[in-house]
């Protein structure tokens, strides 16, 4: 039987593997925004899809994440990973430019997080809350929609609704920016791509963990209908960003 951790080691790989990258112009522009290039990090990393991007525009960047598992799944890079609560970061006031927290803001602490936020920031340094919504399959309107929606609701935390929304009803602990333009993010994906994405949805450990598994059930009807072509995928990119006084 597969032990636990080389399951959840599994997952973070599939993760890196599975999800949809950021575009470079995103944290482009955020490091404009922030007032110095010295160190970034990004919090609720996971594999280190962002820190991978930010990499190109920091002296220095951070991943931090409470799962170990996740991180270790992170590929050889630049950024420097570290296991820590939101609520508790290991870092020196004052000593970063950028937070960015990419699809992660609905699992921490609130106001404990931004209380933090104030103190390892610098004075002018940038908290960005990156998230996508819900993907849209060109010709397949509703498909996906509707396993989201309807078949994997009892499994979904309550909190996920607010990253579909792109978190627009949480307060910013700071006057928000709202002059940041983003593009849609699009991929060319078959249905076997499809399929390893919907596979990282949280939603389906759930599942699994309580002895279901909705996506055995949904994947004869997603090759079906997807046919063996690629398809055009995409996702709703959202930033809210706010800079400390």
């Amino acid at each position: 039987m597969t032990r636990e951790p080389e399951r959840l080691f599994r997952r973070g790989a599939d993760y890196q593997s599975h999800r949809p990258d950021y575009p470079d112009s995103l944290f482009a522009t955020l490091a404009e925004r922030a007032p110095a290039r010295r160190r970034a990090l990004d919090l609720g990393c996971g594999s280190g899809q962002a820190c991978r991007a930010l990499e190109a525009h920091f002296d220095q960047v951070l991943g931090i994440d409470v799962s170990l598992e996740q991180l270790r799944a992170a590929p050889p890079g630049r950024a420097h990973y570290l296991a820590a609560r939101a609520d508790a970061l290991p870092l020196a006031d004052a000593s970063l430019d950028l937070i960015t927290v990419a699809q992660a803001l609905h699992w921490f602490p609130l106001p404990a997080f931004f209380h933090e936020a104030g103190r390892v920031l610098s004075p002018g340094g940038v908290l960005a809350v990156i998230s996508y919504g819900l993907c849209t399959v060109e010709g397949l309107e509703g498909l996906v929609e509707d396993f989201h929606d309807r078949t994997l609701r009892p499994w979904w935390p309550a909190a996920r609704w607010q990253v579909v929304e792109g978190y627009r009803g949480l307060p910013l602990p700071w006057p928000e920016r709202s002059d940041l333009a983003t593009a849609p993010i699009r991929r060319h994906w078959g249905w076997r791509d499809m399929a390893g994405y919907l596979d990282t949805w949280s939603a389906l450990v759930t599942a699994r963990a309580a002895g279901e598994d909705p996506l055995a059930a949904f994947l004869p009807t997603l090759r079906e209908r997807w046919g063996e072509g690629k398809r055009t995928v995409r996702w709703p990119l959202r930033v809210r960003c706010c800079a400390r006084p």
